[in-house]
Order: C-alpha cells, then sequence, then structure tokens
C-alpha cells in the first residue's frame, strides 16, 4: 500500500485532469530511454465503444496459446495497476514504482501527460517483464494518442460514434480520421454505419478486414459467460476477424476458444446481492447508452437507475434517453470533479431522487422493492459501486 501512494503522489504531480494531444513530447522521452515499445510486437486498439472488451479477448487468445503478452488499458476502475498487465496479471506496484522513480526526472524535463507517463511506464514495465506481445488500448481518438507512438503488427477500429467531440470533432468523418490513424500495416475493423467503412477504404492502403455478416452470425453462435449482451457480441466479431488477420499474416495459431471465459467489468456487468441483482455499466456516451438500454429492457419487471455522468459528456442526451424506461431515477456524484451535479439536471428531468453519495445510493437501493438495479453513466460511478462492495456482494 505505502508504494502505491508514492505512485500515485508521482502521478498526481502530472496533473491528471490535463489533455494535451501531440506525440513530440512522449516521443522524446521514449528515444531518450532507448525506444522500449520496440522491444515487443504490438497490436493497438482504437474506437469509441468495445476497445476495452476487445483488447482483453485478444489477451486471453494469446495467453491460452501460451505466449507471454502485456494488456496496457484504461481507464482503471479500482487500482492503478489494473491497467497494466501481463498474462492477465496485474503488474506489482514495487515493480511500477521503481520504474517511476527511475523515469520521473525525464518526465519533468519532457513536460510528459499523465497519461503520456503511464504509456512509457507500461512500455518499460513490458520490456522488463519480457513479453513478446503488447495489446494496447488507445485512450483517446487515435493519431495523437501516447500509444500511438507504436509501429504495430495489426490495429484494431471498434465501432464508432460521436465522443469526446471538443478534441476529436464534431463529426463522424472527423472523428473516423483522426481514429485511423493509428491504422500502419493490417487493419481490422468492427461494425460500422457505411461512411465509416468507406472513408477507410478509401484513406488506406493496406490489407484492411472489415466485420460482416459471418462474423456477426459466427458470434452470436458463440457462448460467452461473461458477456451477454448483443453489443458484445459485435466486439466479440470483430475479435474474432482480429485473430483470424494475425493467423492469416503471422502464423501465430490462435483460437477463440479461450474468449469463451473473457471478463471485462462494467459492461452489463451483473452482481448479485442479497436477494437484489445490480447491473453495472459504463455507458458515459449516446452510443453507449443506447446499447445498454437494449440489454436493460429485457430484463423484466420494475427498474431503478442510479445514474451519474462527468459533465463534458452528453448527458442531457442520454438522460432524455433512459429517463422514460425506469421506474425510478436516483441521480449521484462521482469523486471526479467534472462531475455532474444536482443543479446540472434539475431542468433536464423532473421525477429524480439526488443522493450525493455513491453508497447512500447503493442503500437505498438495497432497501427499496426494485429487485434489477441499474448503476450507469460513467466509468467513475460504476468504480464506485464496486469498492462500495457490490463485487463481493456484500452489501447489508
Amino acid at each position: 500500500m505505502q508504494n502505491y501512494i508514492k505512485l500515485k503522489k508521482i502521478l498526481e504531480n502530472l496533473q491528471p485532469y490535463s489533455i494535451k494531444l501531440g506525440l513530440k513530447r512522449i516521443k522524446a522521452m521514449l528515444e531518450a530511454l532507448h525506444n522500449p515499445q520496440n522491444a515487443f510486437k504490438s497490436i493497438i486498439i482504437g474506437g469509441t465503444n468495445g476497445k476495452g472488451s476487445v483488447a482483453q479477448m485478444l489477451c486471453d487468445s494469446f495467453v491460452h496459446k501460451g505466449y507471454r503478452v502485456g494488456l496496457y488499458t484504461s481507464p482503471h476502475l479500482i487500482l492503478l495497476n489494473e491497467r497494466i498487465k501481463v498474462n492477465n496479471k496485474s503488474i506489482d506496484f514495487d515493480t511500477l514504482l521503481d520504474i517511476a522513480i527511475e523515469i520521473e526526472p525525464l518526465a519533468k524535463e519532457f513536460g510528459v501527460t499523465y497519461f503520456e507517463f503511464l504509456t512509457v511506464l507500461s512500455f518499460l514495465a513490458f520490456k522488463k517483464l519480457n513479453v513478446g506481445y503488447a495489446i494496447l488500448e488507445v485512450g483517446m481518438g487515435g493519431e495523437f494518442d501516447a500509444t500511438n507512438v507504436v509501429d504495430p503488427i495489426l490495429s484494431v477500429i471498434t465501432s464508432i460514434s460521436l465522443d469526446h467531440t471538443e478534441h476529436l470533432g464534431k463529426t463522424i468523418e472527423q472523428i473516423t480520421k483522426t481514429k485511423m490513424a493509428i491504422i500502419k500495416k493490417i487493419g481490422v475493423i468492427g461494425k460500422n454505419p457505411p461512411n465509416v467503412v468507406d472513408l477507410i477504404k478509401q484513406s488506406k492502403n493496406v490489407p484492411l478486414y472489415f466485420v460482416d455478416e459471418q462474423y456477426i452470425n459466427r458470434a452470436k453462435n458463440f457462448d460467452l459467460k461473461f458477456l451477454k449482451c448483443d453489443y458484445e457480441k459485435e466486439n466479440l466479431a470483430c475479435a474474432m476477424l482480429a485473430v483470424d488477420s494475425l493467423n492469416k499474416h503471422y502464423n501465430l495459431g490462435l483460437n477463440t476458444s479461450a474468449m469463451e471465459n473473457t471478463y471485462w467489468p462494467a459492461r452489463f456487468e451483473i452482481i448479485k446481492s442479497a436477494n437484489k441483482r445490480f447491473i453495472i455499466d459504463g455507458a458515459h456516451n449516446v452510443d453507449g447508452a443506447l446499447r445498454f438500454l437494449e440489454c436493460a429492457k429485457k430484463i423484466k419487471g420494475p427498474k431503478i437507475l442510479i445514474y451519474s455522468s462527468l459533465k463534458q459528456k452528453d448527458y442531457q442526451k442520454i438522460l432524455n434517453i433512459l429517463c422514460g424506461w425506469f421506474d425510478e431515477i436516483i441521480i449521484t456524484k462521482t469523486n471526479n470533479r467534472n462531475s455532474i451535479d444536482e443543479a446540472d439536471i434539475k431542468d433536464i428531468i423532473k421525477n429524480y431522487r439526488f443522493l450525493e453519495d455513491v453508497n447512500a445510493c447503493l442503500l437505498y437501493a438495497q432497501k427499496s422493492k426494485y429487485e434489477n438495479i441499474f448503476v450507469a453513466g460513467s466509468l467513475y460511478l460504476a468504480a464506485l459501486a464496486k469498492a462500495c462492495g457490490l463485487a463481493q456482494g456484500n452489501l447489508p
């Protein structure tokens, strides 16, 4: 715990809420460290929704085949080292702190951001722990994201929709352009609207593979033990196509059987506590909210929703989408300084309860008449819900 606190202090000095697009800082820092990102082969995954699920599915396929594989994802839910794993085990804080102390002077010299520092940290950890392959989830966008310093053997684009419009562009076409910049050698593209597909086809002169109905049907007939929603089947189809493409071009001998047991938290995750069922989903953009609602509608009976969001998200539209489908809505705050407050939503929906403390929301819902309790709108909210005891199902 002491080393976790020390590592957190180093990271807090890097302004975790700041976003500075561009690769100049991280490239300079990596050059000074002799480019650790070149010590292993990389697979990079971008898109709006589904990146983490696809990354985990691919990682499971590599581990099942006996490869030593690194996995870098974001954000973490509860503990920071959830972001950096080798063979599905989080790297211990002793190792991460040692590397962080070593590179902190360079971080100050080059003025890197919080996310850039974590990305460099992951590259050095993967090199130190001798991974052969690293699967990297893009943080935001693609072209100027810190992960886009690698020369990937395969690039994956999951579904693309509107999100982070203040940084990536106001239209799907603008967002697609920045996200597809990660495609360098071979591209795998998940299920997307025709304008996204056409733009990628016209812009990239490398082998491209697109999820089609054959892969969607193959995914629908596949037993996903943890990921039950239809939208996860689209992510599965994307991961299956990525495995086939890797085998075709690099003869890696991967198969999809390990994906049956893929676990990715806070994506329509169902946790039973006493006689209640809590359903947790990040659902932090409009497309995610629509997909969350598709699954929520299939669960019969009265429903209560605990909701929160960051102010920069399109929470007005999301609440208008969700509010008619739940019998009661509780609005709450998270520990993120950009979390919505009651003043932000009072003119959007009429019938709601506001409770500032997430644990109080969970206890209220636990004592209520509702058997199905939905927690959605923010991964920060999902993290707090799990940290409050839902992961163990031990609420009173």
